[in-house]
């Protein structure tokens, strides 16, 4: 069977949780999703007819290990036969002793630092936690290494990250700096497709340098 030329990922943000509601910091911690951002995945997922009509050649959904990844790796799959594949490096950020705390209460306590995380966000890693650019770096390697993995000739394959972990990839995705990171994290989830021609993840896993 030859190589695959190209991939094609459906890119899905995970639905929020009680403490994004709050306006609490949510990295790694595995709460519950809101109802609210359960219907809203749910019909944005199901909307879309190019979306769903790439969604029934799925052969695979990346994702990270959380309850609320899962659940909603099972609703990109919906009634199609794709097998859903978990991977600690697919994680959300880990936000360390920020983890739970209020947006505002960070703000105050810690007002240079806060402001060096909104402005270069990919340079300030939270307390016992890790930065931006780290969750980047990881999420594309394991990315690259589980397309490589694949053998049909034009794989499609969905991918299921929490909101920090997605919008530093699609910040990738769109070329865009990590800078632009706060634009991507809050907009409301929406499946999207992404072609990555087989010579830029060979060239990516070959390299095995930061990417920025």
């Amino acid at each position: 069977m030859p190589k695959p030329s190209r991939y094609t990922i459906i890119l899905l943000k995970a639905c929020t949780t009680g403490w994004d509601d709050q306006d609490r910091l949510c990295g790694i911690t595995d709460l519950p999703p809101t109802d609210e951002s359960l219907i809203n995945l749910t019909n944005a997922t199901c909307e879309s007819s190019s979306i769903n009509d790439l969604r029934s050649k799925m052969s695979t959904i990346l994702c990270g290990p959380s309850d609320i990844a899962m659940q909603c790796a099972r609703i990109l799959a919906g009634s199609h036969d794709a097998k859903i594949k978990a991977n600690d490096n697919l994680s959300e950020l880990d936000l360390g002793l920020w983890e739970g705390v209020l947006r505002s209460d960070l703000e105050d306590r810690f007002p240079s630092v806060y402001t060096q995380w909104i402005t270069q966000p990919g340079t300030v890693a939270p307390p016992d936690g890790e930065s931006l650019e780290a969750v980047q770096e990881r999420v594309l390697a394991q990315l690259f290494k589980s397309l490589r993995k694949l053998k049909s000739e034009h794989p499609i394959v969905g991918l299921v990250l929490r909101p920090y972990a997605w919008a530093v990839l699609k910040c990738w995705l769109d070329q865009k700096p990590l800078s632009d990171v706060w634009e991507h994290h809050g907009s409301p989830p929406m499946p999207e497709s992404f072609t990555l021609d087989r010579e830029v993840v060979d060239s990516h896993c070959a390299r095995k340098t930061k990417i920025a």
